[in-house]
């Protein structure tokens, strides 16, 4: 027998699957709240669900569009009387210090989780070919605030000085924030997935997504709690918690990120912290590639309060011989954020066998049915960048 508990409810109601497939009511009526934890009572909700028509990809598609473009500005003084200008597609990685660089007649490659692409692609996450004034960008900064926070990052040389490293962790945070509040407003387009479904569907479905969002619940938690600390040093110019390690490169690099991420395992497949511990709050880090007046960079950033996680990870890092950092960097960043970009002259060139090696990295812990491999940051003997390190500068105290 299968069965499906509600979230709210005690362990003892329940509803029960039996094998003809009809739902028993165990001492409910109709008018009782769903099985389902919607808040709908079970006659407005699941009742005869699995007669109904089924959701068109397309329609949830559009639905989901339509949430990322919500439009706000997250900057901590943000307000009628603070912001000036329009909402604005506010890049998370530089366009012209970055994007440019490694464009190809002003397009990138960039990873489409995009419903429509998984549906055409069969669940697959693969690169498809973006303009550089769409790529990385999100409504999540009026155009006053935009400008003026992130000048720095804009308008001088990439060093990184403090103010730049808190700079790189916050701005993927602010993304983080944003596209996790969207996705948890999705989980209710999610549910109408359902519909046309035979019971078991139903359950397996309402399930996952009661999963998931538990876990978006818990990581907004956190990145509110996080961000608040980050909007108090910002607005005091204070940047003397912040932290980096910087791994100069003597040429750009073929892929550009801005992630923010919670270090879970080491290089040598030790684990860091456990994500599954919701009572916890995680620490957390920035990553970033970029491109510099002498060739490129990639930029470990945190604040003071994540040192232990942070320093965990980049001493893994440095522990690797000098020539396999640059191939280790490329595993991080294909492994852990959506938000990388690639080279179209570079892409194009990989034997096939590594695009598809790239490709499965993309998958690394997408949903929370999949389990993680503590080696995937392991040294897996591909050697696809030509990118040599010619300095490591660091603020750790």
């Amino acid at each position: 027998m299968l069965t499906a508990m509600c979230g709210s409810c005690p362990a003892t109601e329940r509803w029960a699957l039996d094998g003809t497939h009809t739902v028993s009511m165990k001492g409910r009526d109709r008018n009782k709240p769903c099985w389902c934890d919607s808040g709908l009572k079970y006659k407005k909700c699941h009742l005869e669900r699995e007669l109904q028509e089924r959701p068109s990809i397309w329609n949830a598609r559009k639905d989901v569009q339509g949430l990322q473009r919500f439009k706000t500005c997250l900057h901590p003084e943000a307000g009628p009387s603070a912001c000036s200008g329009p909402i604005v597609r506010a890049h998370t990685v530089r366009r012209a210090a970055d994007l440019s660089v490694i464009a190809r007649k002003g397009h990138v490659y960039q990873t489409s989780a995009d419903l429509g692409d998984l549906h055409l692609n069969k669940g697959r996450l693969l690169p498809k070919l973006v303009g550089i004034n769409e790529a990385s960008t999100f409504f999540g900064f009026c155009s006053k605030h935009d400008s003026a926070t992130f000048a720095p990052l804009e308008a001088t040389a990439l060093v990184p000085t403090d103010e730049q490293a808190l700079l790189l962790t916050y701005r993927p945070l602010c993304l983080e924030l944003y596209a996790k509040e969207r996705q948890l407003e999705s989980l209710e387009i999610a549910r109408q997935g359902d519909k046309g479904r035979s019971l078991e569907e139903q359950f397996g479905l309402q399930e996952y997504v009661l999963l998931m969002r538990l876990g978006m619940e818990t990581s907004l938690r956190d990145l509110r709690r996080h961000k608040s600390r980050f909007d108090a040093d910002l607005l005091a110019r204070d940047f003397a918690e912040a932290r980096y390690v910087a791994v100069e490169l003597d040429v750009p690099p073929d892929l550009m990120c801005s992630g923010f991420v919670q270090p879970h395992y080491t290089f040598d497949g030790e684990r860091i912290q456990d994500l599954s511990d919701l009572k916890t709050e995680l620490q957390v880090m920035s990553f970033s590639l970029a491109s510099t007046a002498k060739g490129g960079v990639a930029v470990f950033a945190w604040r003071s309060d994540s040192d232990a996680a942070s320093s965990e990870l980049v001493d893994s890092l440095l522990r690797l011989e000098v020539v396999d950092i640059p191939h280790a960097l490329v595993r991080y960043a294909t492994s852990e954020f959506e938000n990388t970009y690639y080279r179209p002259d570079w892409w194009d060139g990989l034997q096939q066998t590594d695009k598809d090696a790239l490709v499965d990295r993309l998958h690394h812990g997408v949903g929370p049915d999949i389990a993680l491999n503590p080696s995937y940051l392991k040294d897996d003997g591909r050697r696809l960048v030509r990118w040599n390190v010619i300095n490591v500068s660091q603020k750790r105290c």
